[in-house]
């Protein structure tokens, strides 16, 4: 009976629009150089540990994690924040594959999430993001910083919903 949060759903009408946005928007994100990149992931990774209390109560609320497993899905997103930044930093420009669609499972909801997120922005590409249906709000929150960190609306949409209808367009 515990509600933690709401969540609106995208439907078919929104896939289309973030897919349309994503495409059109594609390259400006893939000539960010990579350094600039880099930063913003940094940004993020101080942000999610600036705000790790929040998120380990999402993830024990919304997902059943316990406190240690709580604490390790912030390090390891933490972690992944940083790897692929410093993987990046001193690389040479190249093409991104465009749009990248990251479908995280509901038992990992901000480490998984965000290391696929984190490893497609780092190398470029744009991003549709799918929280696993049962664990949208941490996942919500993640975008949320990312964005604040300094990634565009437009190289990061979110978009929760069924797997039948996001996750299969």
């Amino acid at each position: 009976d515990d509600v933690v949060g709401s969540v609106i759903e995208a439907n078919q009408i929104d896939v289309e629009s973030a897919l349309a946005s994503a495409h059109a928007n594609a390259l400006d994100w893939q000539t960010v150089p990579s350094a600039e990149r880099a930063d913003i992931l940094c940004r993020a990774a101080d942000l999610l540990e600036l705000n790790r209390f929040e998120f380990f109560a999402l993830a024990i609320r919304e997902a059943g994690k316990t406190i240690p497993n709580a604490i390790g899905e912030v390090r390891e997103a933490v972690d992944f924040l940083r790897y692929y930044a410093s993987q990046i930093r001193n690389s040479v420009q190249s093409l991104a594959l465009g749009p990248i669609v990251c479908i995280s499972p509901w038992n990992f909801p901000l480490a998984i999430f965000m290391g696929q997120v984190s490893a497609a922005l780092a190398a470029g590409n744009v991003v549709l993001a799918k929280p696993a249906e049962q664990t949208p709000l941490v996942a919500y929150r993640a975008v949320q910083l990312l964005h604040e960190a300094g990634v565009p609306l437009s190289a990061l949409q979110f978009l929760p919903g069924r797997g039948d209808i996001v996750g299969a367009s």
